[in-house]
């Protein structure tokens, strides 16, 4: 299957394993039948998708060293095996502790490695098409949780008893199987293109192979480097906040319980779409272009959601779940744009730690600082307008920054 002459095989595989990896936001369909099988607290049950994040995030970087040195097969496959083993593993554990070791350390790092190899592979075999490709790649990512959520919806239906109670040793078994089954089959297919099908392209040499390609090392000596890590760090600010409030506040802005849980499920279409689109759009419209209509979304959703209810609620998350998932699969082709594709996996890991801080230092000033908090049963809300009027001020922030590394990818074309 070496260095096949058309570049789907590899891509699908790609998108398989994405598919299989992508998990990391379906915690919210375990949790409360997590919470009652397991007598958790609710806070031991949140800290789940916090450790997952930033092992995910940690998981980026060391697999981008692997990729970067062995190659997306090798990454893809270590991946598969210690995303699948963690899953499998889950199915055994009942304490707080070893959960968070086995579900959310193990199985966020092989998510972790999986992800960042198959952006690079796709964008190695479409290198014209950088947008596409990680867009492909990114929504791929962002759909498992939407066809996993029922698949694992049905599974702990079945395997709950008469007082409503889940056994989760089959789910998380079944699951854990599947995923191995099907990511390690896609990984046979999964290959870089050879030299044949690069030419066949017939493309300039600075398109195939960039005109430039810093290690890590080098990137991290340019300010555009950091200017990029804080674009990220910012544009993930109001998601970030929005995301534990989602259910309850939308409870209390007028839609139902079952509304307000559809509204959060609906989050995985938009968040994909925006992926795929947006990052599609940039290869016609340029990264800058792109960016700034994805920070002007998320300032418009940011500033409706200090007061908005009903449906409009509803529309507004969609709206920022659809400017959350552009940056996504955009900054993996913006990275690639400014230090070439050689050292991608490991440049783009080490810039996705921002993801990671992101989500903590948003929740923390948004609870501990702004004691944000929703009431359901009483209908009120304390501390939302001043946290997401933060969200809005973090959203115009990554357009200066975007300023900068245009100004920079402006200089380096012309030397």
């Amino acid at each position: 299957m070496k260095n096949q002459k058309s570049p789907w095989i590899s891509i699908i595989a790609c998108l398989v394993v994405q598919l299989c990896v992508g998990i990391l936001y379906l915690w919210s369909a375990f949790k409360n039948n997590i919470i009652a099988a397991y007598g958790w607290d609710t806070t031991s049950a949140n800290l789940v998708s916090s450790f997952m994040l930033f092992a995910f995030v940690f998981g980026n970087l060391i697999g981008g060293f692997i990729n970067d040195k062995k190659g997306p097969k090798v990454t893809c496959v270590s991946g598969v095996i210690l995303f699948s083993l963690g899953v499998i593993l889950t199915s055994f554990v009942k304490s707080v502790a070893l959960f968070d070791f086995t579900y959310a350390i193990m199985a966020g790092l092989g998510s972790g490695f999986a992800y960042g190899a198959c952006i690079s592979c796709i964008q190695k075999w479409l290198p014209h098409k950088r947008g596409l490709a990680s867009g492909l790649a990114c929504s791929a990512f962002g759909l498992s949780t939407v066809i996993f959520t029922p698949v694992s919806k049905a599974l702990m239906n079945a395997n709950m008893d008469a007082n409503g109670i889940v056994n989760f040793t089959p789910v998380f078994l079944t699951l854990g199987i599947v995923f191995a089954v099907l990511g390690l089959a896609a990984c046979v297919f999964i290959n870089l293109p050879g030299e044949e099908y690069l030419r066949s392209l017939n493309l300039p040499k600075a398109a195939v192979s960039g005109s430039v390609n810093f290690t890590l090392g080098q990137a991290i000596k340019k300010p555009a480097f950091w200017a990029l890590f804080f674009s990220i760090f910012f544009i993930n600010g109001t998601w970030n906040l929005c995301v534990p409030l989602i259910v309850p506040l939308g409870q209390v802005r007028g839609l139902t319980e079952a509304m307000a849980i559809a509204c959060l499920s609906f989050t995985g279409i938009t968040n994909a779409a925006g992926r795929l689109i947006m990052a599609t759009l940039s290869d016609k419209i340029g990264r800058s272009n792109t960016m700034y209509i994805l920070c002007g979304l998320t300032l418009l959703g940011a500033v409706l959601m200090t007061f908005i209810g009903g449906m409009g609620y509803f529309v507004t998350i969609a709206i920022i779940a659809f400017a959350y998932g552009g940056p996504s699969a955009l900054n993996a082709a913006l990275c690639t744009d400014m230090f070439g594709p050689k050292n991608s996996g490991t440049n783009y890991g080490v810039a996705m730690l921002a993801l990671g801080f992101s989500s903590i230092f948003f929740n923390l000033i948004s609870g501990k600082v702004l004691n944000a908090s929703v009431d359901v049963a009483a209908g009120s809300a304390v501390g939302i307008a001043p946290t997401f009027i933060m969200g809005a001020v973090t959203a115009v922030i990554p357009v200066f920054l975007m300023f900068y590394i245009n100004h920079y990818l402006k200089t380096r074309s012309e030397q």
